[in-house]
């Protein structure tokens, strides 16, 4: 496994990391899956891509600290810290992600991420009178 698994995982974070949800859409397949710890289910390619167009607006100066990644025929799994900032203060996320790969498009992910670390780009919700 050389380069060519590394293409697909390359382009996805190359893509979030310049901001350009268009690309991350070339490299999902049309029936990818992409689960969350957090809110423990899976989202369609749609909705995934919706969440990441948040993410993108919501974090500057992204980037991805890469520590481990491994592949096996039809998989791969990476460990990273994504850095960045959120209205100025830091953001440090250590995440492991599963991925299920088809040739050079992205099948499934299985993304796990410290939530407290995420804190600030979860939608601030309302507070209900009692």
């Amino acid at each position: 496994m050389g380069a060519s698994a590394d293409q697909p995982l390359d382009a996805l974070f190359a893509a979030i990391t310049d901001g350009d949800i268009d690309a991350v859409a070339e490299v999902f397949a049309e029936d990818v899956k992409v689960w969350h710890n957090i809110t423990d289910r899976a989202v369609d390619r749609d909705q995934s891509l919706a969440i990441l167009r948040h993410f993108v607006r919501t974090v500057d100066d992204r980037r991805y600290e890469i520590l481990e990644r491994r592949h096996w025929d039809g998989g791969a799994m990476q460990r990273h810290v994504v850095h960045g900032t959120v209205d100025g203060a830091p953001l440090r996320a250590p995440v492991a992600i599963i991925f299920e790969l088809r040739g050079d498009k992205i099948t499934k992910i299985h993304e796990y991420v410290d939530s407290a670390a995420v804190q600030a780009l979860m939608p601030k919700r309302r507070a209900t009178a009692a």
